[in-house]
């Protein structure tokens, strides 16, 4: 038997070329950036709308309970549909 390795060591690599440019990775992390930035913007967008909903909601539940308990108490009876 030989002392040789015929098949079983990989075959060494040649160095390999990097596969981006330095421009393509500055511009991938600029737009990576920018993308993250508008994601940013989108999201407090939606939360400040959700807020703001939230409050109509709630101001409009507040006066529809008022005028019902104010009709309650003045002696007028409020019928509701039998379920």
């Amino acid at each position: 038997m030989s002392d040789t390795n015929s098949g079983d060591a990989p075959p060494a690599e040649a160095p390999a070329e990097p596969l981006f440019s330095v421009a393509d990775v500055e511009q991938f992390t600029n737009e990576d950036a920018e993308a993250g930035r508008a994601i940013g913007k989108l999201l407090s967008a939606l939360f400040l709308y959700t807020v703001v909903a939230m409050l109509i909601v709630m101001s409009w539940t507040r006066s529809a309970l008022e005028t019902r308990h104010k009709a309650g108490s003045s002696g007028a009876v409020a019928t509701e549909p039998a379920h």
